[in-house]
């Protein structure tokens, strides 16, 4: 079949997906399942329904045009319990400290937490980043829109291992090496963002492919 072909049935897919329900509720469909996969692959406790859970199925629990609050979640660390991350989704409106105040107010248990991931569609204002500065919890916040995809799945995309402190040492030991020598990488970087690496924290990065059968490399995130 031509392009023309493959255009025509993919514009008819999306046509009958939008028959079936909003455009809205694909867009945080797909955003939720990545945050899911995301904090699965971050150590955490996430349910299978979560991970499972089915465009339908979506729709019949959050409903065509879901509410925020309904979409957030909350969950522990696998190997450290009262390591605990709560999620929130914030609306299209400019986030405010206002805004910041009532999520905080609103946590259960905030002495346990140990992160807060805001899930973003606008601008913060600098107020309110200001007012970041005086949680005693690790805050992260993440566009809505880079989490429509994940970038872990892509078929190009090699496999990523972040070190423990010890398996740190134990490489620089190998190689006779000090932190600053290992390859850079970006904070910013759309996988350091996935897997919500800090500075110094070192990542085992496994390529395989037609070109090379294995090649492993490290960096070391700045």
């Amino acid at each position: 079949m031509g392009t023309n072909g493959n255009e025509k049935r993919i514009s008819e897919c999306l046509v009958h997906l939008c028959n079936e329900g909003s455009i809205e509720s694909i867009r945080y469909f797909e955003s939720r399942r990545t945050l899911m996969e995301m904090l699965r692959d971050r150590g955490y406790n996430v349910s299978q329904s979560d991970l499972t859970l089915t465009l339908s199925d979506f729709r019949s629990h959050f409903g065509d045009f879901p509410k925020l609050e309904t979409l957030g979640v909350s969950v522990s660390h696998r190997s450290n319990p009262s390591n605990k991350v709560q999620v929130v989704f914030t609306g299209t409106d400019d986030i405010r400290k206002g805004n910041l105040t009532a999520i905080h107010n609103q946590i259960a248990n905030k002495e346990r937490l140990s992160r807060l991931i805001l899930i973003v569609q606008s601008k913060m204002t600098p107020y309110a980043r200001k007012e970041l500065e005086n949680c005693r919890y690790k805050v992260e916040i993440i566009k809505l829109n880079d989490l429509v995809v994940n970038p872990t799945k892509h078929v190009l995309q090699p496999k990523y291992e972040v070190l423990t402190a010890v398996e740190k040492q134990e490489l620089l030991k190998k190689y006779k090496i000090e932190e600053k020598q290992l390859p850079h990488m970006l904070r910013t970087d759309p996988m350091a963002s996935y897997y919500g690496l800090e500075r110094g924290q070192v990542v085992k990065i496994s390529h395989s492919g037609e070109v090379f059968n294995s090649l492993v490399t490290y960096r070391c995130v700045v």
